[in-house]
């Protein structure tokens, strides 16, 4: 339990009260071969920022001064192909950086520094959603089986499998594990609930979030759904439901929905800043940023032109409207 973590209300802080005054805009260079359609995850890996995107048709890769290096596009049937990037993340394996996805069939791994091949970790079932945990385990989101959450082995055997599968539980995520002290929490759909798995012990256990009753329960999403089927999350939006978090060192963001309105709440040290961004469709981006060092956002440019303060980009560069650039990279470090 988030001892602290409450229904949000708005507390009207200024962005450098919620996030941090050091502000870092990154324009990502336009050509032919690195045009970004909408983003469905970033990553970003020493310094440098991989971006999934079009619907997990391809990922790109910049340095970190946004220059493009290369990319990933290998859609297709052969055996160093895949039909759609599911998933994807980036690990440094024996000393080299290896970009790792899942195409619901098996885990590719290629070389961050040319989308080479090295090989594939094959499954016997559907997966989603994966998290490296060290050389041995990898943590999974599965279908077609019956539980929800499988550990593996570097070769794809099961290790250990968890939490039978119900529909209202399974809700795709660019951050579905959240990693949390020592452990990784997976949130069960849009519940005030979570499973935790302890690398240490390999074990799973249930939790909630916070002790506040207005969150909607894991039961209370079990009978919407058997109540109204497919229908179930049009009925939720007059409630209260946690609809996602990110985890950035020691702060938990937290997307929170209260009667049909979006909150982003900061979680520190058991206490929790809040503010309304229904309308904001800049901060509402954090959800798809993976960063150790930074809280990451995304922004077209007439969106950073929208804005009231005039900003400029790391190097001191205006802001420039053009509908064909690329969006801009935006982090609160």
């Amino acid at each position: 339990m988030l001892e602290g973590l409450t229904v949000p209300k708005e507390n009207h802080p200024t962005l450098s009260t919620l996030f941090t005054e050091t502000l870092t805009i990154t324009a990502l260079e336009t050509t032919d071969e690195s045009l970004i359609g909408q983003i469905d995850k970033i990553v970003k890996f020493k310094g440098d920022y991989y971006i999934c995107s079009s619907n997990g048709r391809h990922i790109h890769h910049f340095n970190s001064d946004g220059e493009f290096v290369s990319s990933l596009k290998r859609q297709g049937a052969g055996p160093e192909e895949y039909h759609r990037i599911e998933d994807f993340d980036v690990y440094e394996v024996n000393g080299k950086t290896e970009v790792w996805i899942s195409d619901n069939q098996s885990l590719k791994i290629y070389d961050a520094s040319d989308f080479s091949f090295k090989y594939k970790i094959p499954y016997t079932f559907m997966i989603h959603k994966f998290k490296r945990i060290d050389e041995s385990r990898i943590l999974l989101v599965t279908g077609n089986s019956e539980h929800i959450l499988t550990v593996s082995d570097d070769e794809g055997n099961v290790v250990s499998e968890y939490l039978e599968k119900e529909i209202p539980f399974i809700m795709f995520r660019a951050n579905q594990f959240i990693a949390f002290k020592s452990s990784y929490l997976f949130q069960l759909g849009v519940a005030n609930a979570f499973v935790e798995y302890n690398p240490v012990t390999n074990t799973f256990q249930k939790g909630v979030f916070s002790k506040e009753k207005e969150f909607i329960t894991d039961k209370e999403l079990l009978d919407l759904f058997e109540a109204n089927g497919i229908d179930y999350l049009g009925k939720i939006r007059d409630g209260i439901y946690i609809s996602n978090m990110v985890m950035n060192n020691e702060t938990l963001w937290i997307s929170i929905n209260k009667n049909k309105k979006r909150y982003i709440s900061r979680y520190f040290n058991e206490e929790m800043v809040s503010t309304e961004i229904t309308r904001n469709s800049i901060l509402t981006s954090f959800l798809m940023g993976v960063s150790d060092e930074s809280i990451l956002l995304y922004a077209t440019a007439d969106q950073l032109l929208a804005c009231k303060d005039e900003l400029l980009d790391k190097y001191r560069n205006k802001i420039t409207d053009s509908i064909d650039d690329n969006p801009y990279i935006l982090e609160f470090f």
